[in-house]
């Protein structure tokens, strides 16, 4: 049994599309992407924050990224919403595929924010300057 809602005929052809599918990679991709985008520009700046004693300017890093990966949670959820907020499908057709990239999108996303916040925990914790 489906649990969807009904909705415009025209939200499916959205997702055949390239703008619609655009979206739904860009939900899944841009979190982890962000998350590993983090971790390298935390060790560029580090060199940089040591040197000039700015450590506060290494928060902005991760806030930007945070930033991204919510936004991808958000347009997956949107996403979702478009195409029926069901969980469960029995045919296999442009909805069930749509819903499930979203749902796989708000997960992956909501993963990385965990991670990219673990990350910017450490910038709380660690000072730049600080050498094994």
């Amino acid at each position: 049994m489906a649990t969807t809602t009904r909705r415009d005929p025209d939200v499916t052809l959205r997702f055949t599309r390239w703008p619609g599918l655009l979206r739904l990679t860009l939900g899944v991709v841009a979190g982890p992407v962000a998350a590993l985008a983090n971790e390298e520009l935390i060790y560029v700046t580090n060199m940089w924050a040591c040197g000039t004693r700015m450590q506060p300017a290494m928060h902005i890093v991760p806030l930007i990224c945070l930033l991204v990966t919510l936004a991808a949670a958000g347009m997956s959820w949107a996403d979702w919403v478009a195409v029926g907020r069901g969980v469960e499908e029995e045919e296999a057709s442009v909805d069930a595929r749509s819903r499930f990239l979203a749902l796989a999108g708000m997960g992956i996303s909501a993963l990385s924010a965990l991670i990219i916040l673990a990350q910017w925990l450490a910038i709380f914790v660690f000072g730049a300057c600080m050498r094994a």
